[in-house]
């Protein structure tokens, strides 16, 4: 099973640009690194932002001057309320799934459906504490976090054992078969138990491989739909759901809105890279 380079999805909040004022995106790809968000509230009261499943951890700084509040939160498992701090710029992280690096003394079961404060310059370091703070905008941040991060990355990637090779190997072929790939055929491929997968996937990432799959249809569905180009019925069997009526229930699931109603709100995004 040698690691080779594969096509991810990119993991979607599309409600944080619906319910907040100037959004941006960065993407990057990097070092395990999905993209950089920013964004401020300026209404009198916070925003009624959804977070929905997509597998990954957040990194969220809360940003007033030289005050930094830091957040970090794992995947959610269906819809659920995003608590957003008004009157303060909000500069996110969002990782691969199964490529964040976790604060010290925090597993991934720790963070999955959770949001917990950390204390910014015990992680960051005085020093870029006050960096990511005069930073003048979201691509210096995200300049600022990469450097920061490099070697932390570079130190995990060069301590890649068995368990991360063959999990790697795992996500790889549930991005390939757009979530649709059996644990049967996963052991078959790997020569791993059915048990032995199941325990490294759910060690690495907090959730089931099955549960991950119908993540990555449904983000594959936020995908397709942002594209306009296929019918609801066309989308569904792209994205491996046995009718439209299997995706409309996921979706409602995953999102709390139906497609048809998600379609008719959707807003475009300001993207850039890195």
């Amino acid at each position: 099973m040698r690691r080779k380079q594969i096509h991810v999805l990119t993991p979607r909040q599309p409600f944080l640009a619906m319910h907040t004022d100037t959004y941006k995106k960065i993407v990057v790809e990097d070092a395990g690194i999905s993209h950089f968000y920013e964004f401020t509230v300026n209404g009198g009261t916070p925003p009624d932002v959804q977070a929905v499943p997509d597998g990954s951890v957040d990194l969220l700084f809360s940003i007033s001057g030289h005050d930094i509040r830091t957040v970090i939160g794992g995947t959610v498992l269906k819809v659920k309320k995003w608590p957003i701090d008004e009157q303060r710029l909000h500069f996110g992280v969002r990782f691969q799934p199964g490529e964040c690096v976790l604060p010290a003394g925090l597993s991934i079961k720790n963070v999955v459906n959770a949001d917990i404060e950390l204390d910014t310059t015990a992680i960051l370091g005085e020093d870029y504490v006050e960096r990511l703070a005069s930073c003048r905008d979201a691509r210096e941040r995200a300049l600022c976090f990469l450097r920061w991060y490099a070697s932390k990355a570079a130190a995990q990637s060069e301590q890649q054992d068995p368990a991360h090779r063959l999990e790697f190997y795992l996500r790889s072929r549930i991005y390939e078969s757009r979530g649709n790939v059996t644990i049967q055929e996963l052991a078959q491929e790997t020569g791993y138990s059915e048990c032995y997968i199941r325990r490294i996937f759910n060690s690495i990432h907090g959730i089931s491989p099955k549960v991950f799959e119908r993540f990555v249809r449904f983000q594959n569905a936020l995908d397709l739909m942002r594209r306009r180009t296929l019918t609801l019925e066309q989308t569904a069997l792209e994205c491996g759901y046995y009718d439209q009526s299997h995706m409309v229930k996921d979706f409602k699931s995953f999102s709390g809105v139906t497609p048809e109603r998600y379609q008719s709100i959707m807003v475009p995004v300001d993207e850039s890279r890195i």
